[in-house]
């Protein structure tokens, strides 16, 4: 067997296992489990329908009888005549009938012994007097068993027996069976070849979501799914999928830029250091030369070592099973250490550094990435604040939240940037240099942070009055 034929196979196998197959055979046993139903009902009707009209002639016959015997009252002979000749009066059907008084029988249709014994009548009760026996030869017979008043014999009536044969009616049953059998399969046949049909029509269109999914790639995560003429239940579906190629194109454009970001700040202090290192290397240099070389070398590796230090802090906030480890924290206290730590540097600048905070609020947080987002507020309001300024440490309660606030008076934000301001590597600076130290990573940190704390971190700012940043920690958390 060839590769290409298990392959055909495979492919027909599979399709069972499918969603349109499920869908086809589904349809087809509902539906055709209701035309099985119908039909059923169907026979019965009609089964039920043959049995009573064959108890209607039997109860013409039993009225017939009944007005003859009380017109001849005691007439045996007469009664004998008129009971071997009734089966000529229904030529369409046979009837047999029989007369008991007691035990012992007054007269009956000739050789209805032999056909069907006394044993076999059966009274039934008053509300359902006929049942169907079967003849000594198998037939089956519509029977009838009543007790007539008549006089002038042993017992103030006699029982009588009537039978009629259900042969046309059995022949009836199977000629309707055949065909209801006939078109019970025809029905099957048809009700696959529709749901068939409906489910190709049905999947559709998922085959062209699994079409357009198929063709997105890295290059095409513009694509979207159309959800023109789509159910409800589909074009939920493709709009659940068309924002997550929403977020997957924002992170995919996020991951290109930030890769090209990294490329370029590390770019810079490599080529420095390839710089210093041929420059050196070009002649023969003093040991004082050689130390001041180092030194530069150094502050290159340091810029290097903080920059991957802050990557990896912000690769390892993004994972979900970081836990941060939290602590009841003074926020007074906190404030208080960064503002001695960054006293003399806003001193040095010229900047006034004021603390401002309420006596006795406390918060549950990890205190070192508490430190590390005040901190990098703190040293981006004292980058960007000129000689003569203020910045302003706060912290205070809110609805269900405490809130701490770095405000300064500096150059502030343009408002078309400060959507930007939190992603990795942006700097206001479009000219993109890192005279200042800064690797634009800052205020990336500090939103991971918050995030890790279930935070919310808000920016104002207007162009040269300041910016103000307030970070918004959970009561309860």
């Amino acid at each position: 067997m060839s590769l290409k034929t298990v392959d055909k196979i495979k492919d027909r196998l599979g399709w069972f296992g499918s969603l349109a197959a499920r869908m086809t055979l589904w349809y087809t046993l509902s539906a055709f489990a209701l035309i099985l139903t119908s039909s059923g009902y169907l026979y019965s009707a009609l089964s039920r329908s043959l049995e009573h009209q064959d108890d209607l002639q039997l109860s013409q016959k039993l009225q017939i009888l009944t007005a003859y015997m009380k017109k001849n009252p005691g007439d045996q002979e007469d009664l004998q005549k008129f009971v071997g000749v009734l089966p000529f009066w229904y030529r369409t059907v046979s009837f047999c009938t029989r007369i008991l008084d007691g035990d012992r029988v007054l007269t009956e249709t000739p050789g209805m012994s032999q056909t069907l014994p006394v044993n076999l009548f059966k009274q039934e009760s008053p509300d359902n007097p006929s049942s169907t026996v079967l003849s000594q030869e198998g037939g089956p017979f519509r029977v009838l068993v009543a007790q007539v008043p008549w006089e002038g014999f042993i017992h103030p009536s006699v029982t009588v027996q009537i039978a009629m044969d259900m042969g046309p009616d059995k022949v009836i049953l199977e000629k309707f069976r055949k065909k209801l059998l006939r078109v019970v399969g025809l029905s099957f046949l048809v009700c696959s070849l529709v749901g068939y049909w409906i489910a190709q029509k049905g999947i559709r269109p998922v085959r062209k979501m699994a079409e357009t999914a198929a063709r997105i790639r890295s290059s095409t995560l513009h694509e979207r799914l159309e959800r023109k003429d789509m159910p409800s239940e589909l074009s939920n579906l493709a709009a659940t999928f068309n924002d997550m190629l929403d977020r997957l194109e924002e992170s995919f454009t996020r991951l290109s830029r930030f890769s090209s970001d990294i490329a370029h700040e590390l770019r810079t202090p490599i080529q420095n250091l390839r710089g210093e290192a041929e420059v050196a290397l070009s002649k023969e240099r003093n040991p004082g030369e050689y130390q001041e070389l180092l030194g530069s070398f150094l502050e290159e590796y340091q810029r290097l070592s903080n920059l991957i230090d802050r990557l990896l802090f912000l690769a390892r906030a993004e994972n979900p099973q970081t836990q941060i480890q939290r602590e009841e924290v003074d926020l007074k206290k906190e404030l208080v250490l960064l503002h001695d730590f960054y006293g003399p540097s806003a001193g040095e600048s010229g900047i006034v550094l004021k603390v401002e905070t309420q006596e006795g609020l406390r918060a549950n947080l990890d205190r070192p990435l508490f430190q590390r987002a005040v901190g990098n507020l703190v040293e981006n309001a004292l980058k960007h604040t000129p000689a003569g300024g203020t910045v302003l440490l706060k912290s205070f309660n809110g609805d269900e939240k405490v809130s701490v606030e770095v405000s300064d008076t500096g150059e502030g934000i343009p408002p078309s940037q400060i959507p930007k301001v939190f992603d990795r590597f942006y700097r206001v600076d479009s000219s993109r240099t890192s005279a200042s130290g800064g690797a634009g990573l800052g205020l990336s940190i500090v939103k991971s942070i918050m995030d890790l704390h279930a935070g919310a971190v808000e920016i104002k700012s207007q162009t040269g009055r300041g910016t103000t940043v307030v970070l918004s920690f959970p009561a309860n958390f």
